[in-house]
C-alpha cells in the first residue's frame, strides 16, 4: 500500500506502524519530490503491492520506458530509500529490485507543501488517465454490443456522508481493514507480473470551508436576461 498521511502526527499513520512489519516512511522534502514522476510513482506502486522482486525490463514494459531509462529511475529510487536490489533469480544476468517496505507512508503536508503537492499531482494525473481508458473501453463494448456484467464497479464514485468525528474514525479504520485484508488474500502468483490488477483511490476529506473569506460568486453557467424577465 502506498498512503499520503500526516505521518508521525496522526492515528493512522501510528497505526500503519503498528500493522506493518517495515513501514516506509517518508517526510524529506527532496525525497518526496523524488517520487512525483509518473514511471517512478508506477514502479513504486507494482513494487510495494506485489512485495516480489522485479527486473527493469519487466518495470519497464509496465511504465512504458526504455529498461535503461528504468534503471536510472530505479537507482534514483534506492539511493532515497524506496527501493532495494534484490537476490537474482534463474541466470543471474539481470539485477532485480524490490521495496524496501510493506508500506509507503509520505509524510505531512507541513514538512513540504510544494513537494506534496507535486507528488500528489503526478497521481491524480495517472489516476485520470486510468479512468480515461477504463470509459474509453467501456464505450468500446457499448459500440459493439457486448452487454457488461451486472455487477461491474462504477468508473467513478462520489459521494457526501454526515458523520461526526468518532463516526469518521470508525469508517477509516474499517476501510482501511478491508484494504489490509484483501492485500493480504492475494498469493505469490496472483501478485506475478502477470497477475491481474485492480487500482483504487482512497480520499477522505472532511469540510473545510472558510464560509466567510469569499463573497457569493456568480455562476458563469447562469446569465440573468433582464429583457426576457421584464416581458414575462
Amino acid at each position: 500500500m502506498m498512503q499520503n498521511s500526516s505521518a508521525g502526527t496522526t492515528a493512522l499513520a501510528e497505526a500503519v506502524r503498528k500493522n506493518s512489519a517495515n513501514a516506509v516512511v517518508i517526510s524529506d522534502p527532496q525525497a518526496i519530490r523524488a517520487l512525483a514522476h509518473e514511471a517512478r510513482l508506477e514502479a513504486l506502486e507494482e513494487l510495494f503491492a506485489s512485495q516480489a522482486s522485479r527486473t527493469a525490463t519487466e518495470l519497464a514494459g509496465r511504465c512504458r520506458l526504455t529498461p535503461s531509462a528504468m534503471s536510472y529511475h530505479l537507482r534514483a529510487l534506492e539511493k532515497y530509500g524506496f527501493v532495494m536490489r534484490a537476490p537474482s533469480e534463474g541466470d543471474g544476468r539481470e539485477r532485480r529490485w524490490r521495496a524496501a517496505g510493506d508500506h509507503l507512508v509520505v509524510g505531512s503536508f507541513r514538512e513540504s507543501y510544494a513537494a506534496k503537492n507535486a507528488y500528489l499531482s503526478v497521481q491524480l494525473n495517472a489516476f485520470r488517465d486510468r479512468l480515461t481508458n477504463e470509459i474509453q473501453f467501456r464505450e468500446s463494448e457499448r459500440a459493439e454490443n457486448i452487454e457488461p456484467p451486472a455487477d461491474r464497479a462504477p468508473v467513478l464514485t462520489t459521494g457526501l456522508m454526515f458523520m461526526n468525528e468518532e463516526k469518521q474514525k470508525e469508517f477509516i479504520r474499517k476501510m482501511y481493514a478491508l484494504v489490509e485484508e484483501y492485500e493480504h488474500i492475494s498469493g505469490p502468483e496472483e501478485r506475478s507480473i502477470g497477475g491481474e490488477r485492480l487500482y483504487y483511490m482512497l480520499s477522505l476529506l472532511p469540510e473545510r470551508l472558510n464560509r466567510n473569506a469569499d463573497a457569493p460568486v456568480e455562476d458563469e453557467d447562469f446569465i440573468e436576461d433582464d429583457d426576457a424577465e421584464a416581458s414575462s
